[in-house]
């Protein structure tokens, strides 16, 4: 049905940019199925309502706005502009000391100063909490895993740290929850939050802010995969529901897969939310920039995911209706279904996330991206890395320096499959390392 879809759109459309052909072979397929998905669990489970979270969430949100009409669902999608520092920093006060597991966490290039920005100090604060630590000459080095824990440690001593973080958190908290409650999380509704996913702590963060004011308000989410969830919810995973992977599943689908490219791709146009603001009984979103970095790419692409929706959803129903199977059940017939068309997902994103070649490289890798809770660091998704840089990508390697044994910097890459086809030599070795390490992390995840 996707090549019959993408047919009609050729002939429609046939001044469509190459990137967007792209796109409509390798995302939207993806896209569409998730949704899909999502809705007719949400509807099984008697979801009236839908909150799709920014930004990775907005490409969804379209989508579904096509499919639920498609379907014949009672289900109303809202698009709901988050981010996580948007989330956690009025949360960090209800949260105590333990607000530093929010903070102190690893990334790409990781810095003191980086860490301080997550924790919402400002500038002169940060470089007090510096000096108190002993780390001014260090407040712009990149930080290996173990330097990481080892500052988070000394942070706990810190007073003067919490003093800030709580006193900006509170500052944040008001215009927060007004803004959630404009949205309507505090209606008596039955709902649920769609997004990418991974950690599912951005649906920690809004229980705990809407807890905060409606204790026995629960929270549930719909995500394309979760690696892990938070600690708290390991006795209500039911809350939780992943579709291309969860915690204890799909290992060789995380191995193939690129959740920053995913990021990067699926995106909005906007700037990410900083925060919110009051005016008056109203409140509206702050954001960090006019809109996204990648704003043009991203309108070209959701104009092209509008247009094809309309083609494929009238070809599922055509094959419905001639298959006397009409209705709500428009992709996923039964349990074999799902795992059926979930295998061609994979064969779909191995390829052009765990093994591109040079013109997908070129379609996608140029995206800027930032992978931390502030968007102050962007590099290409597939960031430009020289042959020495890829060695210490190596397996063996790569421990050794993250462990402090080998004194090197690890210059990582979002997409670290992008950059290995970028460079070229040596790609096949150089993926089964990167493929190899990724294994190993998730294994040891699932052995912890």
């Amino acid at each position: 049905m996707y090549s019959e879809a993408l047919s009609q759109y050729e002939e429609l459309y046939n001044d469509t940019d190459v990137s967007q052909m792209y796109y409509l072979h390798c995302v939207a397929p993806v896209l569409i199925e998730f949704t899909a998905w999502t809705l007719q669990k949400a509807a099984g489970n008697g979801k009236k309502r839908l909150y799709f979270l920014a930004r990775d969430g907005w490409q969804m949100y379209l989508a579904a706005r096509e499919l639920v009409k498609a379907m014949g669902l009672d289900i109303e999608c809202r698009y709901l502009r988050v981010s996580r520092y948007a989330l956690r920093v009025p949360e960090y006060h209800l949260l105590g000391e333990k607000c530093l597991d929010r903070i102190c966490i690893g990334g790409i290039d990781v810095t003191f100063e980086k860490i301080m920005k997550r924790a919402a100090l400002t500038d002169s604060q940060a470089m007090e909490i510096a000096m108190l630590c002993g780390w001014q000459s260090r407040y712009k080095n990149i930080l290996n895993y173990q330097e990481i824990v080892s500052l988070k440690s000394e942070l706990y001593k810190q007073k003067k740290l919490f003093e800030y973080i709580y006193q900006h958190s509170r500052e944040a908290y008001p215009a927060a929850v007004g803004y959630f409650r404009q949205e309507g999380l505090l209606d008596d509704i039955p709902y649920a939050f769609v997004d990418s996913g991974w950690t599912g702590t951005q649906q920690q963060s809004l229980k705990n802010l809407l807890a905060s004011i409606k204790p026995d308000i629960s929270a549930e989410g719909y995500y394309f995969g979760l690696y892990e969830t938070p600690d708290s919810a390991a006795a209500s995973s039911l809350l939780y529901h992943g579709f291309y992977f969860m915690p204890e599943n799909g290992l060789k689908r995380k191995v193939y897969f690129s959740n920053s490219l995913f990021e990067a791709v699926t995106s909005s146009p906007e700037g990410m939310t900083l925060g919110y603001s009051e005016h008056g009984k109203e409140y509206s979103c702050v954001f960090d920039m006019p809109e996204n970095v990648n704003a043009a790419k991203i309108k070209a692409d959701s104009d092209a995911l509008k247009k094809y929706l309309p083609l494929l959803c009238n070809i599922c129903n055509n094959n419905k209706m001639r298959s006397g199977q009409p209705g709500k059940n428009l992709f996923f017939k039964n349990n074999k279904e799902e795992r059926r068309r979930i295998k061609m997902l994979y064969r779909l994103m191995s390829l052009w996330m765990g093994n591109p070649t040079e013109a997908e490289v070129k379609a996608f890798g140029s995206l800027l991206f930032s992978d931390d809770m502030l968007e102050g660091a962007l590099q290409r998704v597939s960031k430009d890395l020289s042959e020495s840089d890829i060695k210490n990508q190596r397996f063996m390697r790569k421990l050794l320096i993250m462990l402090g044994i080998k004194k090197e910097v690890i210059h990582e890459s979002a997409w670290i499959e992008g950059s290995i086809a970028a460079v070229g030599r040596n790609k096949a070795a150089n993926l089964r390392h990167a493929r190899f390490y990724k294994y190993f992390v998730y294994v040891r995840k699932a052995l912890k």
